[in-house]
């Protein structure tokens, strides 16, 4: 099949669903379809080895520059920007489907001609939902979700069939025995330290002020627990001055946003992944990506996080949403059973090769695709 995936994003920044669109790219690729990119201009690009994944990049006009009406807003207009400059270059290609990852790129099967061939699924990573999505939707053939949680999120909008096809991680860059020693030695990791890793956006959703007040508990007194904090992002200095606050900055160490493909080896200089995020994440791609490493985790018990994790303990350690005591214990525990942490991190491994890798990912797309309403089934039911 000619498939294309349609994210202004993709070729300008990094985050999950860009992960996910150029992962899933080379993995149909690989299973001898012929894929598309679609993006905005920018120099992003996956390492793409020798596949035959065709990038298309366009100018568009960024989000900030249009009035300040609203994030939702902005977001439209800059994928309004950008489908002027691809409209026509899309219809011509003639993909047998087209794949969207946000509801404020709906609007794109109305840019296409009567009867054009191309169909559209949406690949849902979140709830960036906007006025008007629902009526755009009626022409999106096929609904995806990340996860169990997502589903459920976009099957109360949309009031539809949601399929699952949970998000994947790359577990040959992301697996464990990756240990570097003198990496940890640098970063001011001694080798006694048990080392809690956190990587994403340094946003207040993420909760790392309630991981950092987990630190300065009485119950991690005279442990030996240090923080790991990779990622850049508007609450680093409010972050660093509570920290300072509470006596535990030295604790801390504050590393730069890296590449995705750097990532890795940052998770290898760690003992256990730290995820406490107050937001409703869809799946926590992150939090796969360190459970591949071979890390336990320990993760606030929220959205599709306990999807990714289990719920059983075998992989690590879910709290209540925003239980900083909770947190705290299961950071104690951890500290003091190397032979646990070493035993959930092996099943949190074989927990992600099982359930979450990109291969099943795209085989899940590909049958969520080939089991969708024949195309004069789908179309009697839209409105012109």
């Amino acid at each position: 099949m000619k498939i294309a995936f349609i994210d202004v994003t993709t070729t300008v920044s990094f985050g999950g669903v860009q992960t996910a669109v150029w992962q899933l790219a080379m993995v149909l690729a690989d299973l001898g379809h012929q894929v598309t990119i679609y993006g905005g201009e920018g120099a992003i690009r996956a390492d793409l080895g020798a596949r035959a994944v065709t990038v298309q990049t366009y100018p568009y006009t960024p989000r900030q520059r249009f009035p300040n009406f609203g994030t939702r807003f902005r977001k439209l207009a800059e994928r309004l920007s950008f489908a002027r400059q691809a409209r026509s270059d899309v219809i011509a290609a003639g993909h047998d489907w087209i794949i969207l990852t946000k509801p404020f790129d709906f609007f794109w099967p109305r840019l296409m001609p009567a009867l054009h061939p191309s169909r559209f699924a949406f690949m849902s990573g979140g709830t960036d939902f906007m006025s008007g999505d629902r009526w755009l939707a009626s022409r999106i053939s096929v609904l995806l979700a990340c996860s169990h949680f997502n589903a459920q999120q976009n099957y109360s909008r949309y009031k539809r069939l949601v399929r699952v096809m949970f998000n994947g991680v790359d577990t040959q860059r992301f697996k464990p025995g990756q240990r570097d020693r003198e990496r940890r030695l640098s970063l001011g990791f001694q080798a006694d330290d048990v080392v809690f890793a956190f990587a994403g956006r340094l946003i207040g959703l993420k909760g790392l002020h309630l991981a950092i007040q987990a630190l300065a508990s009485p119950v991690l007194a005279g442990k030996s627990a240090r923080m790991l904090i990779v990622g850049d992002g508007d609450a680093r200095p409010g972050l660093q001055a509570q920290a300072k606050k509470l006596g535990v900055f030295d604790r801390i160490v504050f590393h730069p946003a890296v590449s995705h493909d750097q990532l890795p080896t940052l998770f290898a200089c760690a003992d256990a992944g730290l995820f406490p995020g107050l937001g409703e994440e869809a799946f926590g791609i992150a939090v796969a990506e360190a459970m591949a490493c071979g890390l336990p985790v320990v993760a606030s018990y929220n959205g599709g996080m306990p999807e990714v994790v289990g719920n059983e303990g075998h992989c690590g350690q879910l709290f209540n949403l925003g239980d900083i005591d909770a947190c705290a214990q299961a950071m104690a525990e951890l500290c003091d059973a190397a032979d646990t942490r070493k035993a959930m991190g092996e099943a949190a491994r074989q927990r992600i090769e099982t359930l979450f890798t990109w291969d099943l990912a795209a085989r899940r797309l590909l049958a969520a695709l080939a089991n969708a309403p024949a195309s004069g089934d789908d179309r009697s039911r839209q409105a012109p």
